[in-house]
């Protein structure tokens, strides 16, 4: 602001913050680098710091226009002119239009509206803002087109001057910038306020941010910087802002330019980035100990199963195989001769056998016929005698049945008695001497298949003694196999055997501690000195808008107000509706006046308020409230308020150019 109010020397005397090359300085003599190692350091962060200049972010509206029809098929238009002071957007009736006309200045300015009806949006087809950013004439525009799916256009314009930018169609000023669509719309309008108000996007971390949940930055832009312009409503309960956590503090810090405030807050999201990395290290370094940890039980517990191994197969390795060959192949050739002796008694016990069925066939048919002649026809000729033609069954049959000879057919001789007789007897004789045989070999096939079992028995043991024999004669490779997977088991173990020593830490996270320390200690003195200022003001401004038995404030660094009410300590949230409004409001003016004290203009001097005394009980405070604000802009004569009521009442005090309303049922 340039006209400063009555002199507070807490904001005046403000010690000298230290210059950026002394804090690369301070921060090269601690560490060892060079102050260029470290300004590099926390370039590759993408940190520079730089010396605080005080900022000109003034911020005022000339004149609004708005153009479209409404869904009846009436065409509107808006054409509103703006001066420093309060104004007020007043009509008697609901949705009458006064959020929306509202809405209307913030939609260009913010980037995107904040609680601007959908039906209402959809009757825009133009709208514009003519102001001054800076000291600078501009005008941002917004048109939609009139087709089935209306597509937003922006662009951002430039004048030589206030008179000329009032004066000139939109053709005949220079294109700063222009966009499409929603989102580029609201990104273009945001880059060009955070350029021309010489402000950065500011990063707060969020603990439990990031793909895995252990935090990353949240970055914020000018549609959550200009939270500390278009104020919230009075039941909200965060201080400034549309983000609870950093963000209030952050807006305090900023406006009433704290300096290196933007600094510390990337340097400490730097520092925790850098942080988590490391420890998310650290972890994965943890979990490979563990694992190697686990490797090495099962190592060792190889280890020692192959030394066991090992010893067995050195005992195995010192036995001789010669004997064991000698007496495999005395085995077998024992078997092979006793197999042989069994063969034999075989055949002959076949051959006995055969003999002795043959001797009783013969006496069984001697003793068939009482006739001599079955005696003598045991000669048995086969064929005849003469011509040696084979003699068939049917002849032989009849010898034995009709007596017939099998050779000439004629009936035989008959047969002394006697003599049959003696014949049988040697045929009885013939039969003994052929059973007597065969129970001869029967005996010796029974010894010779024993000596063939137990020459089969000693065989198998022979043959099993050779198998193990020849395994053992295998020991020496197998040994040689074990001895050389323990030596590689041995060389793991040795390898792994102490504890990896604990990663140092990175020189970028040494640089970026140190300066956030240096940085730090630079913000907490200005705030030190700056802070009391604010809670004086803070005290003296809520208490003129009507907040009862307020004894004290003490802002911190995080955006609290911490109040004492009557003596009890109590937290805004704690507040009622009407006093978190009145605090919000004294708080920002509170800005504005310690910035003013200090000469400078760091908030942009304007104020949104929408529904000013919804959350009031009675008029008497609303009407304090506004008059208050008045008499703050008098003290201030580049603020600029702009605020909605339903109760005309209470702005009768305002000049009547600074009232935007209407006779109708609708203020457009």
């Amino acid at each position: 602001m340039t006209a400063p109010g009555p002199a507070r020397s807490d904001a005046k005397d403000l010690t000298v913050a230290p210059s950026a090359s002394d804090i690369l300085k301070e921060v090269a003599e601690k560490l060892g680098p060079t102050p260029v190692q470290v300004e590099r350091t926390l370039a590759e962060a993408n940190i520079t710091l730089k010396s605080p200049t005080a900022a000109d972010r003034r911020l005022r509206i000339i004149r609004l226009r708005a153009s479209g029809t409404k869904h009846s098929g009436d065409d509107f238009t808006v054409e509103q002119p703006f001066t420093p002071g309060v104004w007020a957007i007043v009509h008697p009736d609901n949705s009458a239009g006064k959020t929306s006309l509202l809405e209307f200045l913030v939609f260009p300015l913010r980037g995107g509206p904040r609680d601007l009806p959908p039906d209402v949006r959809s009757w825009l087809r133009h709208l514009s803002v003519d102001i001054a950013v800076a000291g600078r004439a501009i005008r941002i525009v917004l048109d939609v087109d009139n087709q089935p799916h209306p597509q937003l256009r922006g662009r951002i314009l430039a004048g030589e001057s206030v008179d000329q930018l009032l004066a000139a169609d939109d053709e005949a000023l220079r294109l700063l910038a222009t966009a499409s669509g929603n989102e580029e719309v609201s990104r273009c309008i945001g880059e060009f306020f955070l350029d021309a108000l010489r402000m950065e996007h500011t990063n707060l971390w969020q603990v439990t941010g990031g793909a895995d949940g252990e935090g990353a930055p949240q970055v914020h832009g000018w549609a959550s910087y200009f939270g500390a312009c278009y104020l919230n409503p009075g039941g909200d309960e965060i201080l400034l802002g549309d983000v609870a956590g950093g963000l209030p503090g952050r807006l305090m810090e900023l406006f009433v330019d704290i300096p290196y405030s933007t600094a510390l807050t990337q340097l400490s999201v730097a520092g925790k980035r850098e942080k988590k990395t490391i420890t998310q290290g650290q972890r994965r370094a943890e979990g490979d100990a563990e694992a190697r940890r686990t490797e090495r039980e099962a190592w060792q517990t190889e280890l020692a199963d192959v030394t066991r191994q090992i010893e067995a197969w050195r005992r195995t390795a010192a036995q001789d195989i010669s004997p064991l060959l000698r007496a495999a192949d005395q085995a077998a050739t024992e078997l092979r001769g006793v197999r042989a002796l069994l063969e034999e008694a075989e055949q002959t016990l076949t051959e006995v056998s055969a003999a002795r069925m043959r001797a009783e066939q013969g006496l069984l048919d001697a003793r068939e016929t009482w006739q001599a002649r079955r005696v003598l026809g045991r000669l048995d000729p086969v064929c005849c005698p003469r011509c040696e033609e084979p003699l068939g069954s049917v002849r032989r049959s009849e010898e034995r049945e009709q007596a017939n000879c099998a050779v000439c057919t004629r009936p035989l001789p008959e047969v002394d008695p006697e003599t049959a007789e003696a014949l049988l007897a040697e045929l009885e004789q013939t039969l003994e001497r052929a059973q007597d045989a065969e129970r001869e070999a029967t005996d010796r096939r029974l010894r010779a298949v024993e000596v063939v079992q137990s020459a089969l028995a000693d065989h198998r043991e022979a043959a099993a003694g050779l198998e193990q024999g020849l395994a053992t004669s295998q020991a020496h490779d197998r040994l040689r196999d074990l001895e050389i997977r323990a030596a590689e088991l041995r060389g793991r173990l040795e390898a792994t055997g102490s504890t990896p020593p604990a990663p140092p830490v990175p020189v970028s996270a040494q640089v970026l501690a140190a300066t956030e320390e240096a940085v730090r200690a630079a913000v907490d003195a200005a705030a030190k000195q700056l802070f009391p200022a604010m809670n004086e003001a803070i005290v003296e401004l809520a208490t003129r808008f009507g907040v009862q038995n307020l004894d004290s404030v003490k802002l911190d660094r995080a955006g609290k107000v911490n109040a004492v009410k009557a003596g009890v300590k109590t937290t805004f949230k704690r507040l009622s509706r009407g006093d978190r409004l009145r605090m919000r409001i004294a708080t920002v003016i509170a800005l504005l006046r310690v910035s003013a004290d200090r000469g400078v203009a760091t908030h942009p001097g304007l104020l949104l308020i929408d529904s000013v005394a919804a959350e009031e009980v009675t008029e008497v405070p609303a009407r304090t409230l506004i008059a208050e604000l008045q008499a703050i802009a008098a003290e201030l004569p580049e603020l600029q308020v702009v605020l909605t009521t339903a109760q005309p009442e209470l702005v009768d005090a305002l000049p009547k150019d600074h009232l935007i309303t209407s006779d109708g049922e609708h203020l457009f």
